[in-house]
């Protein structure tokens, strides 16, 4: 347990990384840790500057499936670019939580083919969990 903890804090220390490939390689690891701690500082870094942090963040956070994500990825879901919405889409048919059917409607109608391809799937898992 203790050997964890080391592991998250090294992992939630990166994230502040002036490096983005560091702090998206920390992203992706914590969610392969799957400590809950991780949730928050996963939530707070869905606003990096980088979008393949971003895009690391959002498909992190979906392993999760805890409804503290839902409103921040609903968020992301208007991110300009189409990557991490992709990544927001496909976190919240993970979670599948109702709040996130209106902006998933409308990603169906997104001008990247593979977000509107996720929303379509997430709403119909969303669908079929409710």
């Amino acid at each position: 347990m203790a050997e964890n903890h080391k592991r998250i804090d090294f992992l939630l220390e990166e994230l502040n990384s002036d490096d983005w490939k560091v702090r998206e390689d920390a992203a992706e690891l914590l969610a392969e840790v799957g400590d809950p701690d991780a949730v928050e500082p996963l939530i707070e870094i869905l606003n990096d500057e980088d979008w393949h942090v971003r895009e690391a963040a959002a498909l992190s956070l979906g392993l999760f499936e805890d409804e503290r994500t839902v409103e921040p990825l609903i968020k992301l879901m208007d991110d300009e670019k189409p990557n991490v919405r992709y990544g927001a889409a496909l976190s919240l048919s993970i979670v599948g939580d109702q709040r996130a059917v209106g902006v998933l409607k409308k990603a169906t109608e997104d001008d990247n083919s593979v977000v509107r391809k996720v929303a379509e799937v997430a709403l119909k898992e969303i669908e079929t969990r409710n």
